[in-house]
């Protein structure tokens, strides 16, 4: 069995969002699991949309989430360039259409924008559901050369052939396409030279050697004109697997939506890059993944054949609960890396892997950890005390140890309680409120040995 060979192929034309996620999560996947090349194409067809600094923004969302490319604009590799409009450039598409042209498979079309207006309205007038009718199939060039002579500029159409398109979708099962059923002839080249992405595609695929197209199931249709144009260029079609469509929680389209779901916002934001994939690959890829899992763990076990048909919807609050899970559960070492950029300055590493489990369940995002924070590194103003409040504080302060033990806490609530008569939350929330501000946070019992009995004894001589 060949290696595969899998791309992910984004348009540069805004800020990595979840739906490129959605699409690049299972071609990775597929990838890490079979061991395969991982490709990164950019499809920067779009001249109008293409903004320079997308490809970098793509790229720095990518290696924060984790992905690795074995060939790429970024890297190179053997069957570059990697960069849609550098291989029209070079004239790769020109050379396909010459192909497609002289096998009799593509042709020049000129038709108008008000012709093709005007059949749509007959058919659909008729009940028939609107397409174009092949009539340019045929042209002779007397005929060609009067509608240029008109001022027409004609597009090239792929010419399909009269038999139904069958090929087996990983996900989906076999699929079958009749002709008749696509909307005529499909345009591959526009009338001012740009190739459309069902043929551009196609020939960087084939370029490419790519062995399996994962994509969202709106592409079935692509795939069923694809599987002719691979075999009219003398190609074998790749594996094709079209995963479903993701909705919004209220079933609706993800569109309206994805400008407030990049990468870069949920980065911003304190999402952890772990959950974020795990609550990702939950959506139909992955039946139990854990709250803070790498590509690595996602991909063990991983099979393309089961993942689910049925359209899945992104909850914003379920991504949340992922997120608050996996902070919970995770180690200092692990999250270091991503939340040393919201650590309060003069915050060290250092200092948070003791202070780390003592706030982590604080949390929602590393956004938080500043004010999880602040009551710990800095004597905060304590929370409003009554009078008798005041009186139990002021016997608390008599009896604090001017030395910390491991047992301090307990020896302290111990003698306090023994002395006051108060017990339970009538005796810890006067502390906790006269030494944090709060009336909720960490154990003050692992917080008394970070502080020292001076810093103790400061907060609590403060609140009085």
């Amino acid at each position: 069995m060949n290696t595969p060979r899998i791309r992910f192929a984004p348009s540069p034309t805004g800020f990595m969002h979840v739906g490129h996620l959605r699409a690049a999560l299972p071609n990775t996947l597929l990838a890490l699991a079979q061991n395969g090349t991982l490709i990164l194409r950019f499809e920067d067809s779009d001249f109008q949309r293409n903004k320079p600094e997308s490809e970098e923004a793509f790229l720095e969302d990518l290696t924060w989430l984790g992905f690795q490319f074995k060939e790429g604009p970024h890297i190179g590799g053997p069957v570059g360039p990697y960069r849609t409009i550098e291989r029209a450039e070079r004239g790769d598409y020109k050379a396909a259409v010459d192909k497609l042209m002289a096998a009799g498979r593509a042709y020049e079309c000129f038709t108008s924008p008000e012709e093709l207006d005007l059949l749509r309205k007959i058919q659909t007038g008729k009940g028939e559901p609107p397409r174009y009718d092949n009539r340019h199939r045929d042209l002779t060039e007397e005929q060609k050369r009067k509608f240029r002579d008109e001022g027409r500029q004609p597009v090239i159409r792929f010419k399909l052939e009269d038999k139904p398109m069958t090929w087996v979708d990983l996900i989906r099962g076999e699929q079958t396409f009749l002709p008749e059923n696509l909307g005529g002839d499909p345009v591959i080249v526009r009338s001012n030279g740009l190739p459309l992405f069902t043929f551009y595609g196609a020939v960087d695929d084939i370029a490419m050697g790519i062995t399996h197209v994962i994509r969202g199931e709106d592409h079935v249709t692509n795939a069923a004109i694809q599987v002719q144009l691979y075999e009219a260029l003398g190609a074998t079609p790749p594996r094709f697997a079209h995963i479903a469509l993701m909705l919004d929680k209220e079933g609706h389209k993800m569109s309206k939506r994805l400008g407030a779901l990049t990468i870069r916002k949920l980065r911003q934001d304190g999402f952890l890059p772990g959950a974020l994939l795990s609550y990702m690959a939950s959506l139909g890829l992955s039946e139990t993944p854990s709250p803070n899992a790498t590509l690595s763990d996602l991909a063990q076990g991983f099979d393309i054949e089961k993942c689910g048909k049925a359209p899945v919807k992104f909850d914003e609050d379920q991504l949340a609960h992922t997120n608050k899970s996996a902070l919970h559960h995770a180690e200092w070492d692990t999250v270091a890396p991503f939340a040393v950029p919201f650590l309060p300055e003069g915050t060290t590493e250092t200092e948070m892997q003791t202070l780390w489990p003592l706030v982590r369940e604080m949390l929602a995002t590393l956004a938080d950890i500043p004010a999880a924070l602040q009551p710990i590194m800095s004597t905060p103003q304590p929370a409003g005390l009554n009078d008798a409040e005041k009186s139990f504080i002021e016997t608390a302060l008599q009896t604090l140890p001017d030395t910390f033990s491991e047992t301090t806490w307990s020896d302290w609530t111990g003698a306090l309680k023994a002395q006051t008569g108060r017990k339970g939350k009538e005796l810890f929330m006067p502390l906790r409120k006269a030494l944090t501000g709060q009336e909720h946070g960490p154990e003050l019992a692992a917080l008394l040995p970070i502080w020292g009995p001076d810093e103790v004894r400061t907060r609590l001589q403060r609140c009085l």
